[in-house]
């Protein structure tokens, strides 16, 4: 049994947003748990084992979680660390009649395994901003409704588009997982609230009370890419909204972002897009 606080942050027509907060304090084994809706969820803090048919999967920060719906599964606390997790959970109808149709390509050999009933995925920075961003609205209490649909049905295209080009995550050494998933937590939430400012490697490492040598190699490590990559990668998903959605300067974007100078934010931009911030926007009037 699993002593959890699980409360709504967003009841949508198609999609309910929940927080759930595990109190375990120690390592034990869920009873059996059932789901008939098709659903992923962010890992926030903590680490868990997710059993179904045949596989288990380790989650934690950094990953996404995909479950299908009408299976079983237990879950195992691992290492004392209590989770705390975002969970987007579609409606039956959503699935049968939307999903599939709109994603069958990129779903069909996820769906149509049957020895596969959930999956995990690595987190992109996009996810992450993303995810980071809407929990972040729905938390002040001040949005609407059509605001927070939009952004979970942008979130949703973004993981099919990881779904459609999957690649296993690698498995994270046992040493760090137990010691220090704690600072790639911290690292991460650290950089997605700060990420317009000018950040250094000692001023990250310091927050996450490690030096800046082991800070750089254990992040490279659980994120498959440095932190300056990571931080680039979150600032131009930022950059791309406030492109899209405001009529800001290309140079106040770039600042806004926290790029040093707009020639090194376009640079960085057509790069990662191959376009140019202003064609982009040309593209979508």
């Amino acid at each position: 049994m699993r002593l959890a606080a699980v409360h709504t942050l967003h009841q949508g027509d198609f999609c309910r947003i929940l927080d759930f907060r595990c109190h375990c304090v120690e390592c034990n084994v869920s009873e059996t748990e059932y789901s008939n809706t098709f659903y992923f969820s962010f890992i926030r803090k903590g680490f868990f084992e997710y059993r179904t048919f045949k596989r288990k999967e380790e989650i934690h920060v950094g990953r996404v979680l995909l479950s299908k719906p009408g299976y079983e599964r237990v879950v195992r606390h691992i290492e004392n660390q209590p989770d705390i997790v975002t969970i987007f959970e579609f409606k039956p109808s959503f699935f049968t009649d939307c999903l599939v149709d709109v994603y069958g390509k990129k779903l069909s050999w996820f769906l149509l395994n049957k020895d596969i009933h959930s999956l995990m995925l690595n987190a992109t920075p996009e996810l992450e901003y993303i995810h980071h961003r809407l929990y972040q609205i729905i938390a002040s209490r001040i949005y609407n409704s059509l605001e927070a649909d939009e952004m979970v049905l942008l979130l949703l295209e973004k993981i099919m588009m990881v779904l459609g080009n999957y690649t296993s995550p690698e498995i994270v050494d046992d040493k760090l997982k137990q010691h220090h998933l704690v600072t790639i937590e911290s690292a991460r939430e650290y950089l997605l609230k700060h990420f317009n400012e000018n950040i250094s490697l000692q001023q990250l490492a310091a927050h996450c009370f490690v030096s800046p040598f082991h800070f750089s190699r254990i992040f490279k490590t659980t994120a498959g890419e440095s932190p300056h990559q990571y931080l680039t990668k979150v600032r131009l998903t930022h950059a791309k909204v406030l492109l899209t959605e405001t009529n800001l300067p290309v140079s106040d974007v770039a600042f806004e972002c926290g790029f040093n100078s707009p020639e090194h934010f376009v640079t960085a931009f057509k790069q990662h897009y191959a376009v140019n911030p202003s064609s982009l926007r040309k593209e979508l009037i």
